[in-house]
Order: structure tokens, then C-alpha cells, then sequence
């Protein structure tokens, strides 16, 4: 189901598309030039060849747009207060020119045969599964299928109506969003994404796991999964 993406290799691409969908967070287009085009499978990632004070500096992004071949691609970007890269892709004009290593990276969505999927990530952490829950939809729309995101607040929530509509027309897909900080109109608690794991799940024995985000929500879940009885090497993970 991975199959093979195009080899790694610098590439032109241009700033084509912003959209911002949620707190300081962006969904950027980024076109290839014309005749050109990039074969990603889902859960890759670009970096990015940037220059900082004339030193080279290159940071890395989750491929959000749907897998195979394509003109371009989106990611989703959270400007990160003082963080170089973030402000610099996500404040620069439409058409401003980048160079980027593509595509890279191995945490890829696997064939889970008779298994469930189940997805777990806190913030942009998210921006791999759109991809690979798609091609799940695709190729394996049998599969039962639970996302599960953590957030601070509401306001937070990201591309909340993709998700939505993905579970209106497949009824084997689950969104479980979950608030640490939620506004008080709000009829939910406050919780984490592993209180909101122990409660929904008993055994995972029968899954593939992926965790992606910061590294110690990471491990938390990783070890967590581990106690429910999810098999180590159907656990994959990413750490931003």
C-alpha cells in the first residue's frame, strides 16, 4: 500500500496558496514548475533549504495534500513565536520562490490488513494523517479508522470540516477531538489525548498505531498503546 514515491531531490517551488485555518496556523501551496511534478507517498515530508545570517538552515514539513502525483503540494504551518522558518514561509508573499529536498521520510501508512487504524497527534501533528487516512479511505475503506487530536483550545481546531465531511461519507472513520483548555460554552472536560485513549479504548491488539507530534505526548502514547496490548512493530511514530 506504501508503494514508491519520487526519489529525493532538490526542487524550485513557489508560494502559490495561504489560507489560515486556525490560530496562527496556515495551510501553504507551494507550485512546481510548469512540466513538473512530484510522486509522494502518504506521510512524507519536504525540507526546506532556507539561508539564516549566511548560514544554511533547513527545516522540515509534513506533506497535507493527498498522495501520488501532483503539480504541488500543501502543508500546514503553525507560526511558532521567534521561530525563523515558521514566520518566514507563513509571512511571505504569493509567488516568493523556495528551494526544498522532496520527498523525504519513511512514516508512511501501511497495508493493515484485517486490523483497525488508529491515529493519534496533538497540534500540526496532524498534518501527515490527512494523506494517509485518505489513502485508507481509498484503498482500504473496510478498515475501521479512529483519529484522535489533542488541542488547547477551540480556536485551535484545525481543517475541523475535512474531517467531518470524511466521516459523513465513510462510516468506518471516527474523529475523537479532544481540548485541554476548552472554552466554557463548551459541555466537555478538560483532558489530554491519553485520558481520552483510556476511556475509548480497551485493547489494541488488533490495531496499527501512529503517533505523531511532540515528543513526550509520543512516548506517552507509545507506551500507553504498549499497556493496551498494541504490537511494538505495529506501532509507528513521529516526533516533531
Amino acid at each position: 500500500m506504501t508503494g514508491n514515491s519520487s526519489p529525493a531531490r532538490r526542487r524550485s517551488v513557489t508560494l502559490a496558496g495561504k489560507e489560515k485555518v486556525a490560530t496562527d496556523t496556515y495551510v501553504l501551496r507551494f507550485e512546481l514548475p510548469s512540466g513538473d511534478s512530484i510522486h509522494t507517498v502518504a506521510g512524507q515530508y519536504v525540507t526546506f533549504l532556507l539561508e539564516r545570517n549566511g548560514k544554511s538552515v533547513t527545516r522540515s514539513y509534513s506533506i497535507t495534500s493527498e498522495p501520488g502525483s501532483h503539480a504541488a503540494f500543501e502543508l500546514v504551518i503553525k507560526k511558532v513565536a521567534g521561530g525563523f522558518a515558521s514566520n518566514l514561509l507563513c509571512d511571505a508573499p504569493l509567488g516568493t520562490a523556495f528551494t526544498v529536498l522532496a520527498p523525504l521520510g519513511k512514516f508512511v501508512v501501511h497495508d493493515p490488513g484485517g486490523r483497525s487504524a488508529l491515529f493519534v497527534a496533538t497540534g500540526t501533528g496532524i498534518a501527515p494523517f490527512f494523506p494517509m487516512i485518505q489513502a485508507l479511505h481509498r484503498d482500504r475503506p473496510q478498515t475501521d479508522t479512529t483519529l484522535v487530536v489533542g488541542y488547547r483550545y477551540p480556536a485551535d481546531i484545525i481543517l475541523n470540516e475535512r474531517w467531518t465531511r470524511l466521516s459523513e461519507a465513510w462510516p468506518r472513520f471516527h474523529l475523537v477531538n479532544v481540548l485541554s483548555r476548552p472554552d466554557p460554552e463548551w459541555a466537555v472536560k478538560p483532558r489530554h489525548v491519553q485520558e481520552a485513549l483510556r476511556e475509548r479504548f480497551r485493547d489494541l491488539s488488533n490495531f496499527d498505531v501512529y503517533i505523531c507530534g511532540a515528543p513526550e505526548m509520543v512516548s506517552d502514547v507509545q507506551d500507553l498503546s504498549v499497556q493496551l496490548g498494541a504490537s511494538k512493530d505495529r506501532i509507528f511514530v513521529e516526533r516533531y
